[in-house]
């Protein structure tokens, strides 16, 4: 049975089956202790319970999401979503992604719009997210560089492996303002994505 629950820090402990996996991105510890503090609420973890003759609960993925902007930028970002190798396929995303629409478009959050950032070629990321209701808002070239790698000399120069699609879910108080149709057809570069 899966449950969400708050994300404690020492379920940082407990994240191999989740974050040891080349789809998930992981992050210094600091990071995570910054969304522990100022973004709780948005930070969860579903677990699967079991009862073999002993109960344990193994974390089965987790949301790490946060609030920012002002007025019309005002807005929920999901800096990780992740669910476990041996628990996808199971609409498991699709709960966590929910969980943090139903709670940010309400009080005290209500916020205009829910993004989150995915490489280009993550094609089944991407039809997740869009059967969930997110468009491509614009195409963030060079997103992914290594600092080796510097911005890219163009916007005409994209690469499906180190460009993001900055994906965008319309809030019930933005009445579809932050989204756009064509978003793909729109490029910018990692130092124009401010809030």
């Amino acid at each position: 049975m899966t449950t969400l629950q708050p994300f404690e820090a020492t379920d940082l402990f407990k994240l191999n089956n989740v974050n040891l996996d080349t789809l998930t991105e992981n992050f210094p510890l600091e990071f995570y202790f910054e969304y522990l503090i100022l973004w709780p609420e948005l930070f969860f973890k579903s677990v699967e319970t079991t009862l073999t003759g002993v109960s344990h609960d193994d974390i089965s993925g987790y949301m790490m999401g946060k609030t920012e902007g002002k007025a019309n930028e005002w807005h929920t970002h999901i800096t990780a979503v992740t669910v476990a190798p041996e628990f996808r396929r199971i609409s498991l995303a699709s709960k966590l992604c929910n969980t943090l629409d139903a709670m940010t478009d309400s009080p005290p959050h209500e916020v205009n719009f829910i993004d989150l950032f995915v490489k280009c070629n993550n094609v089944l990321a991407i039809n997740l997210y869009e059967k969930l209701g997110y468009s491509v808002y614009r195409r963030v070239v060079g997103y992914y560089n290594t600092p080796e790698d510097g911005y890219p000399e163009t916007l005409k120069k994209i690469d499906d492996d180190k460009d993001a699609y900055d994906m965008r879910k319309s809030m019930g108080r933005d009445k579809g303002k932050s989204v756009r149709d064509d978003g793909r057809n729109h490029k910018c570069y990692p130092h124009d994505v401010r809030f």
